[in-house]
């Protein structure tokens, strides 16, 4: 291969895209393996994104890309009690995924990157004169790729970075995504999205209908127990209130997803690697989205990256930069996350129907409303600690963002 890279990104979801980006735009030599055919499929997000960190972290995109504006959230109860907290102007965009990732992919090449389609990265190894070699199947052919530094945007399931015995420790904290596109749902606001709960049918987590302006809708579900895919076909078919409304629906887009939200690996960069996006688990704990912190994480990622190959100093000791950046950016938001996370995982249905009959007899609305920054939700959950009615909006401001299959992921829903 002519083009000899300083930096290869091992997948090209959103951090990685934005890695690649960001460390050509400064002016590195950058190779992205992407092992599908195209970017952005299969996808596994439901592109439920916050508005206000998607203005904040993202650079402009098509607006087409927008496949909705949500101003709020119907909650369902295990036994069908409802829940209703809406805003008079928009919180969050429903984005279109492929589009998404294949705009930011544009982006990559214009920033002077190559990508590669086909190519999986299946081995690493360190080279004299510090240089690293990755072993790639491309279209059932191996070959080698030389470079200077790696990041690891493989995804959930890496196979480059090295085992991580706290993430092994939180493998409790993982659980499984079933997700497809509908062309129609009935009886659904447009400008709400729908969110069930209950152990019937997605244990541990919950189950969504995020509409699209088109009629069409992103039905899918999370849960720690049971087969995914036959839970949400279950969801589909036989939940009371559910199965009225996409009943006659056919379905496309079908994906299956693990998701981590045990919170990020205990050390997200080593000698010559950079690790980032759903590989580093740095995704939501919450709803496990993961497109704002891809995007963030990812620009981190680059921008060191490009610093590492220009003075020419790839060692662990200066990489290390990388995650003190990352983490004074989000870290207090994810560990917020993680542990209201543990809390929600313990939640048996029983416990859901008193805090629903609780949040119908108070004003929960009120207290959601001041929760400014859905993505941001370990700041935001800090600010509403001193009302009383903290569990009601625990629940309720981290589920509203839904950003889950990315991604996040980089991701459930997310982002």
């Amino acid at each position: 291969m002519s083009f000899n890279p300083d930096i290869v990104v091992v997948g090209c979801g959103v951090a990685g895209a934005t890695a690649a980006e960001t460390a050509a735009s400064l002016g590195s030599r950058v190779l992205v393996l992407e092992e599908h055919d195209r970017v952005g499929v299969p996808s596994h997000c439901s592109g439920h994104v916050g508005i206000k960190s998607m203005k904040r972290f993202a650079s402009p995109f098509p607006h087409k890309i927008i496949k909705n504006e949500i101003r709020g959230a119907t909650f369902h109860s295990p036994s069908g009690q409802i829940l209703q907290l809406e805003r008079r102007s928009p919180i969050t965009w429903v984005l279109d995924r492929r589009a998404f990732d294949g705009h930011l992919a544009a982006k990559v090449q214009d920033a002077g990157a190559h990508i590669q389609l086909n190519s999986r990265a299946t081995s690493m190894q360190v080279l004299e004169r510090g240089k690293l070699q990755l072993q790639v199947a491309a279209r059932g052919q191996y070959r080698k790729v030389d470079c200077k530094l790696v990041v690891d945007s493989e995804g959930a399931a890496p196979v480059l970075r090295p085992q991580d015995s706290s993430s092994e420790c939180r493998r409790w904290m993982w659980v499984n995504s079933a997700q497809v596109h509908v062309d129609r749902a009935k009886d659904v606001d447009q400008e709400m999205v729908e969110v069930y709960f209950g152990s019937a049918y997605a244990p541990g987590l919950f189950a969504w209908i995020i509409p699209w302006k088109d009629g069409t809708a992103k039905v899918g579900l999370a849960a720690r127990e049971g087969n995914a895919r036959l839970l949400l076909e279950k969801f589909m078919t036989k939940h009371p209130i559910a199965s009225q409304k996409l009943a006659g629906s056919s379905s496309c887009d079908v994906s299956f997803h693990p998701m981590p939200l045990g919170g990020p690996i205990s050390k997200t960069f080593r000698d010559r690697m950079l690790i980032v996006g759903d590989s580093a688990q740095q995704v939501k704990p919450t709803t496990g989205g993961g497109i704002v912190f891809g995007l963030i994480c990812g620009r981190v990622a680059g921008e060191v990256a490009h610093e590492a190959c220009t003075l020419g100093d790839t060692s662990e000791s200066y990489l290390s930069r990388y995650e003190k950046r990352w983490k004074s950016m989000i870290g207090r938001d994810l560990n917020i996350m993680r542990r209201m996370r543990r809390m929600l995982f313990r939640l048996p249905d029983r416990r859901l129907e008193k805090i629903f009959s609780i949040a119908r007899s108070l004003d929960a609305a009120t207290v959601l409303n001041r929760a400014d920054d859905i993505d941001m939700q370990g700041r935001t959950l800090a600010k509403l600690a001193v009302d009383p009615r903290l569990l009601v909006t625990l629940i309720c401001s981290s589920v509203l963002a839904l950003p889950i299959l990315t991604d996040h992921s980089r991701g459930l829903l997310e982002g």
